[in-house]
């Protein structure tokens, strides 16, 4: 059986979320999804 290794996150609210994933993607390299910015 897997353990949970950790819960949670940042979330941050803002009115164009498409413009902010675009932001992650340029300016700091993220990959992104519909949800936002995955850190692994």
């Amino acid at each position: 059986m897997k353990k949970v290794t950790g819960i949670g996150g940042i979330f941050f609210k803002c009115k164009d979320p498409k413009k902010m994933r675009e932001w992650y993607q340029q300016n700091l390299g993220l990959k992104t999804n519909p949800y936002g910015a995955v850190f692994e």
